[in-house]
């Protein structure tokens, strides 16, 4: 226990200090796209290519962890890339920009199912839905802090480019961490027979994509609290703030709910994921509950979602089913965006906005069940 303890703390603290770097550095690439001459729709366009590379790399980055048996040499790497972030300061075109951009999240999608490998392998010496749980919410510390001091730097110097160049200091501490990763050395054969488990992953992975498909997404909501609160802009990141820090806050329970209630944690949290369209309103006060809502389904996805895929995926191929995992929820994350960004350009209410949430959360339900029903028989 105390071991295990130990190795999460220390995961956690590299996604803490990996977030810090490059959630600052993504809170300021739009403006530097823009001062570099890219249009609104170039921004779009970039942001979201690399988005869905970087989800496209997650099969790769589990397949390459379980041939090589070195988890912790991919999260080494992964993290170590993280170089390219203060050289946003640098760039003299977009294009150059955009390369930076790739590559940071390519390389996250890299390390992301090594790193989820490694703390699923620590069952046994604790809860897997604590340790996701306590990892998420030391990630969202991060997440917090990254943006906010670059937003401190640009206020001090007042310009952007000396800003970024503070994502160094978390940098330097993410390095003196890196390296105390301890050596895995876990190789899978080729052949396992995992047939049974691998198909429990995939309909797991299609439960996890429709509920983030139907879940509201955070930049929705973002852009609705932007059109209600005109006139008092600092209300957006504001109703960010609410996200994440219910985020945070709600992962360390969620997971403890999960070692002690098993998956039925994931099903209310199913159903919980489409009250939030509900709120999309005019009222600024149930925008902010709404934003606060979906953040601790965001926690939820992020700590007890991914606690799962170990439970069902056994001790075979990890980085693999996490892989795969992290593919079907970026899938649901562009579905999400485009549905709702459509329903909400239309017009569309909130009352059609929850039918279409709430047919996407039945079917997850239905998937879910699919998934867990045959470790129930089992055990």
């Amino acid at each position: 226990m105390r071991a295990g303890l130990r190795t999460v703390l220390l995961l956690g603290l590299l996604s803490l200090f990996g977030d810090f770097v490059y959630e600052g550095g993504r809170a300021v690439a739009p403006d530097l796209f823009r001062q570099l001459g890219l249009t609104a729709a170039g921004v779009g366009l970039v942001m979201g290519a690399a988005e869905l590379a970087g989800w496209a790399a997650r099969p790769i980055g589990g397949a390459v962890a379980d041939r090589s048996g070195r988890y912790d040499l991919l999260v080494r790497i992964g993290y170590g890339m993280l170089f390219v972030v203060p050289l946003m300061a640098f760039a003299q075109s977009w294009a150059a920009l955009a390369a930076i951009v790739f590559v940071e999240r390519v390389a996250r999608g890299l390390r992301v199912p090594a790193r989820d490998a490694m703390l699923a392998r620590l069952r046994g010496e604790m809860g897997l839905g604590s340790a996701f749980g306590l990892h998420e919410f030391l990630d969202q510390f991060g997440a917090m802090a990254g943006p906010l001091m670059i937003a401190a730097a640009a206020a001090a110097h007042g310009e952007i480019r000396t800003a970024v160049l503070y994502t160094l200091l978390p940098y330097a501490a993410l390095l003196l961490l890196v390296w105390r990763v301890p050596k895995v050395s876990a190789r899978v054969e080729r052949d396992p027979p995992v047939r049974g488990p691998q198909r429990r992953v995939i309909a797991y992975t299609a439960a996890a994509s429709l509920n983030v498909a139907g879940l509201l997404p955070i930049s929705i909501v973002l852009y609705k609290v932007s059109v209600v609160a005109e006139g008092a802009e600092w209300m957006v990141p504001l109703a960010y703030s609410v996200a994440m820090v219910t985020d945070a806050v709600a992962a360390i329970p969620l997971g403890r709910a999960l070692d002690r209630y098993g998956a039925r944690v994931v099903s209310l949290t199913v159903l919980v994921s489409a009250v939030p369209a509900a709120l999309l309103t005019n009222d600024l006060n149930l925008l902010l509950v709404c934003a606060g809502l979906v953040g601790v389904v965001i926690g939820a996805q992020e700590s007890i979602f991914r606690a799962v895929v170990a439970e069902l995926a056994g001790s075979g191929r990890l980085g693999t089913a996490y892989g795969v995992f992290g593919l079907g929820v970026g899938i649901g994350y562009s579905v999400a965006g485009l549905a709702f960004g459509l329903m909400v350009d239309a017009g569309v209410g909130p009352a059609g906005l929850v039918a279409y949430s709430l047919a996407a959360q039945l079917l997850s339900l239905w998937f879910l069940r699919v998934a867990v029903s045959p470790e129930r028989k089992g055990g």
